[in-house]
């Protein structure tokens, strides 16, 4: 059975969206853009189960995009400092 559905794309970002569609499981899944929305058209068994799963998996993808955005400067120092504490052992045990 197929059956399309309106998601607004202030919610999700399209990407959240396709990485959605990606691990929709037993589900085929179609997107298309338009209008400051999007239309995700469904076939399965039961297209309305298969589409709270795929929100609920887009809510997913866009919590994680989220976090990352928000800890990408933190993430990148505490590397940082682990490089450079890592160099300076390396170069401690060579000298």
């Amino acid at each position: 059975m197929k059956k399309e559905f309106k998601v607004d794309l202030v919610l999700y970002s399209a990407e959240a969206l396709r990485l959605a569609a990606n691990v929709a499981g037993n589900a085929r899944v179609a997107l298309k853009k338009g209008g400051g929305g999007a239309a995700v058209e469904v076939e399965a068994g039961d297209p309305e189960a298969a589409f709270r799963e795929l929100m609920n998996e887009a809510l997913n993808q866009q919590c994680r995009m989220d976090l990352v955005k928000r800890n990408f400067k933190t993430s990148q120092l505490i590397l940082a400092n682990a490089l450079v504490s890592a160099l300076g052992q390396k170069n401690s045990r060579e000298g």
